[in-house]
């Protein structure tokens, strides 16, 4: 029997499927079904709808300067922003940029490329200040070629996210294009990791030290390059007027004699341009923000329960006094996932007063889906979810949650609902579960998607939308509640522009699925840890995420991150009670007084006859010291230390004691002998006598 389709009777959902699986025949049949969209919502009708309070809601939506970033400002073709400069010359993209006081690039973010088998010699003509205030400053940029016209506007916002919007008009008809190029020249000292997303579930593999002869990618939305304390990022929502000779390399991070460059190919193909080209790209300087408080002043646990107040023997009693001072309330806090509402009211009200006697903040989970049980769901599912539909997570109570897109009018609900759920009942702060993360997305309904020259539809990474979503959260917070929390949990996507509006972020949950192999120190590299897991390269502060079911065992993850400066997050009693020794150690040392001596750095002050022990410090001269020594071979070994006392800035007499244990380590002379299981470490406490 032959079907006939009524375009009355679909859904907006049916016609995206049938454009995605049947009618992919070219332009033609993306007119029809864009057609039959419009027609369906004309008369299934916005307009029938009931609109509902949230839509439309300006929660979160200001244009005031937030701490703890500084004002922006332009000096002639400089603009300067917290801890960070941008310059611009000839072209809509930075010139140079200074970040944490040292500069990134050995020469301009250029255009390069051939028309007419003449290279692409690009002459600036006007650069303008078109707008200058605390929170932004905005550009106007245009240059030219014998046979293109580049016309762009650069928007400069406060926390140094950087959006170039520009198009290249062709001068003549017909114009000759064969090759076009963006290339972004780093100075080598300043190129030594990259990361870039989507990455791969079970592997670090977009995070890693920039090999000698360089690297290749297809086509991915955002792409750092930095090192172990600073970097820039380059990113876009799409490769809309990309025209590839090879998928497969698309992006390339190519070492040159001087620089390394990072080069985005946008045509590699010869094309005849009678249109202007569009494109936007960002660039974002890391780090963002300073790194202060830290992960560890918050010293968060993930044990949020309601009852928790009174259930014997006294569990908040115990966190308090374990020095616990941010709670993480999981999903089960409301019966619909990712829902700004509750029926579980008095027991929350309760819950937050009982963690504020203690002081003690609580952070309610938020994420990145929508629940079939949601009331809005028949009305707001089809519009605001992911296309391809993704997710179909099972969840208690019974109920089946997809990936919604933030570019959508879920955006508005989310952030409305937060505004009001901490009204209402003085929460400090939310827990974030991926919702930093610019899900791909193709859905037409809600702007997502772009049509191919074939008549198929690209993927959008929304990430102006995704930012947009987190600063509105960010803003609501702390307008609340200045000290309030934005806690993140991401994994694989260190996104900059919408993690800028963390004030924290939990990274490892893709590394827990992965079966512990022979090696474990090849499930997180060294490399890839100071690449995406350190948090002072990007000015977010970083917790390291484990479960028991990982491939490393807890003292092991532990040990790892303790060399980077960086906190497991405990999400049990035990590990609280390992973890407050810790907090109790750093208090003792006056850890912000302190400066922190990483493993590549500490051979002037330390030296181990152990090329598999690394050795990170605190020091605080006069004052004592914190050493944290990880040995990553899997062999039991004997570690010799030969400490500088006098490099430190320390008298040599001093007592010292092992942090988690609590033993007495005797040191003689200047020597410290160390025993260490393989992929284990020990925490000493180092101070005058």
């Amino acid at each position: 029997m032959r079907h006939v389709i009524d375009p009355i009777r679909l859904s907006s959902y049916d016609l995206v499927i049938l454009h995605g699986k049947k009618m992919r025949t070219g332009v033609a049949a993306t007119l029809l079904i864009t057609f039959m969209m419009a027609s369906h919502l004309a008369l299934s009708g916005e307009e029938s709808r009931v609109q509902p309070p949230w839509l439309g809601s300006p929660a979160g939506q200001s244009d005031e300067l937030l701490p703890p970033w500084t004002p922006v400002s332009v000096e002639g073709h400089a603009v300067h922003v917290w801890g960070r400069v941008y310059r611009f010359s000839d072209l809509p993209f930075p010139s140079q940029i200074t970040s944490a006081s040292q500069e990134i690039l050995a020469g301009p973010v250029a255009l390069g490329g051939t028309s007419a088998g003449q290279p692409l010699l690009w002459k600036g003509r006007e650069l303008t200040v078109l707008e200058s205030s605390p929170v932004r400053a905005r550009l106007r940029i245009q240059a030219a070629t014998d046979s293109l016209e580049c016309n762009g506007t650069v928007l400069i916002e406060y926390d140094g996210m950087v959006r170039c919007d520009f198009e290249l008009k062709p001068a003549h008809p017909n114009v000759a294009l064969e090759k076009l190029d963006l290339e972004i020249p780093f100075r080598p000292e300043r190129a030594k990791y990259l990361h870039f997303w989507p990455g791969r579930w079970g592997s670090v593999f977009n995070s890693r030290a920039i090999p000698p002869d360089g690297y290749q990618v297809s086509f991915k939305p955002f792409f750092w390059i930095g090192d172990d304390e600073r970097g820039l990022a380059w990113f876009a929502e799409s490769d809309q007027n990309f025209w590839h000779v090879d998928p497969n390399r698309v992006i390339e991070v190519r070492p040159e004699k001087n620089s390394v460059v990072l080069v985005i190919h946008l045509v590699g193909k010869p094309r005849k341009l009678n249109i202007p080209l569009e494109y936007t790209f960002g660039f974002q300087a890391t780090p963002v923000k300073p790194m202060q408080p830290d992960a560890w002043d918050y010293r968060i646990c993930h044990m949020g329960n309601y009852g928790i107040e009174e259930n014997p023997p006294g569990i908040l009693d115990r966190l308090a006094e374990y020095g616990v001072k941010t709670i993480c309330f999981h999903e089960h806090w409301t019966d619909i996932q990712n829902y700004p509402r509750t029926t579980h009211g008095e027991k929350l009200r309760k819950l937050v007063k009982a963690c504020h006697d203690r002081g003690i903040q609580l952070l309610l989970y938020h994420g990145y889906e929508m629940s079939t049980l949601a009331p809005e769901w028949d009305q707001y599912h089809e519009e605001c979810l992911v296309y391809p539909r993704a997710g179909g997570y099972k969840r208690q109570p019974e109920q089946t949650a997809y990936i919604v897109c933030y570019r959508s009018h879920w955006q508005d609900f989310i952030c409305d609902g937060i505004a009001k759920l901490i009204d209402e009942y003085d929460i400090d702060g939310v827990y974030l579960d991926g919702t930093s993360e610019p899900w791909g997305c193709r859905n037409q309904l809600h702007g997502c998607g772009y049509v191919k020259p074939d008549g198929s539809v690209g993927t959008t990474y929304p990430i102006f939308a995704v930012r947009q979503t987190m600063r509105r959260i960010y803003t609501i917070v702390k307008k609340h509640n200045p000290n309030g929390q934005v806690n993140v949990h991401q994994s694989t996507c260190m996104v900059i522009p919408t993690l800028a509006f963390a004030t924290s972020y939990w990274d490892g949950e893709h590394l827990q699925s992965i079966k512990r192999p022979e090696s474990p120190g090849e499930v997180l590299p060294l490399d890839a840890f100071r690449a995406e897991f350190m948090g002072r390269n990007w000015g977010v502060p970083a917790e390291l995420l484990w479960y028991p079911s990982g491939p490393f065992q807890r003292r092991e993850a532990v040990g790892l991150a303790l060399l980077h400066d960086v906190p497991v997050r405990p999400n049990r009693m035990e590990d609280v009670a390992v973890s407050a020794r810790m907090w109790r150690a750093f208090d003792e040392l006056g850890r912000h007084e302190a400066e922190w001596i990483p493993y590549w750095d500490s051979a002037r002050f330390v030296r181990c006859d152990q090329d598999a022990v690394k050795v990170s410090l605190h020091n605080r001269p006069g004052g004592g010291f914190i050493l944290v020594a990880f040995n990553l071979a899997q062999e039991k070994c004997r570690a010799r230390l030969t400490i500088d006392f006098s490099a430190l800035g320390q008298s040599e007499t001093v007592t010292a004691r092992e942090v988690v244990s609590e033993a007495p380590v005797s040191i003689a002379g200047n020597i410290l002998e160390l025993e260490l299981n393989g992929l284990d470490y020990a925490m000493i406490r180092v101070q005058p006598r």
